[in-house]
């Protein structure tokens, strides 16, 4: 279910599903993770992706960023279907922060960063003005000047994911998607992340969609939120999602609870 919000009349769709299903094909069969997807993420937000373990969050992600394909329906990037796009072409639309390890922690940070203007530059990867000046940008709206330095094994973990969406920052894309970008972080830099997230949405107008197991910390930061059960989704602003229980039915309550006053899970004494 989607519920319909008000205040995105002046701004851009970025993307847009329509009766998307995802999932498996396994030979002539189809395993269906989720039917019926239908979202609009506007310019600027900042949207939650929530769910209990295997429910089919990273599907989702992988669906809408092409490395998946879907069972049906469509997505839209920037006003054109997914599948249309060549792969240098998404390099400028699309940028994706994962949890997996990077390739070289022997680079610096300066040198990470800059990977993100890789689409743009020619094939001897020469970096020209303008490519400086977003990665520079990059660095400063991300406050990780004092790390330019430092090579990415001597950062701590709340370091090297500041360094990775400045990175995305840096790629200078509408779409900034991230898989559980607080994995491993003490609550203080889970904190600290999705509130740089939060930031970075509104300063940038750029949209970023990010799945996480901080339910709680995304009800009070997000604009919008994409909650996936057993029953499908339900999609809408934090507030009207807690109206309609949208996080009550995620886990079974023998164990938890959802407190609507406080927006937060409770353990059942």
């Amino acid at each position: 279910m989607e519920i319909a919000s008000a205040d995105t009349e002046n701004k851009n769709i970025v993307l847009q599903t329509e009766g998307l299903s995802i999932g498996y094909r396994h030979k002539n069969n189809l395993e269906v993770v989720a039917a019926d997807i239908n979202l609009k993420l506007y310019e600027g937000e900042l949207v939650g992706l929530v769910g209990a373990n295997g429910i089919g969050k990273s599907t989702l992600l992988r669906t809408l960023s092409k490395v998946q394909p879907a069972l049906r329906g469509d997505v839209f990037l920037s006003d054109k279907e997914i599948r249309t796009y060549k792969t240098s072409e998404l390099a400028s639309q699309l940028s994706i922060v994962l949890t997996e390890q990077i390739a070289s922690k022997n680079l610096t940070v300066q040198e990470l960063v800059a990977l993100g203007r890789q689409p743009y530059t020619n094939w001897v990867g020469k970096l020209l003005d303008e490519d400086i000046e977003k990665i520079q940008k990059a660095i400063e709206v991300t406050h990780i000047t004092k790390l330019v330095n430092k090579r990415c094994f001597e950062l701590s973990d709340g370091q090297l994911q500041k360094v990775l969406i400045a990175r995305a920052i840096a790629q200078d894309t509408p779409f900034i998607m991230l898989d559980e970008p607080t994995t491993h972080l003490d609550v203080y830099h889970k904190a600290y992340i999705l509130k740089l997230l939060k930031r970075l949405a509104f300063e940038t107008q750029k949209t970023i969609l990010f799945s996480t197991h901080e339910i709680d910390f995304a009800i009070q930061l997000c604009d919008k939120m994409i909650v996936m059960n057993t029953d499908g989704f339900e999609f809408g602003r934090p507030k009207e999602l807690i109206q309609c229980r949208a996080f009550s039915s995620l886990f079974p309550e023998d164990l938890i609870l959802f407190d609507p006053k406080t927006g937060s899970y409770k353990v059942r004494h």
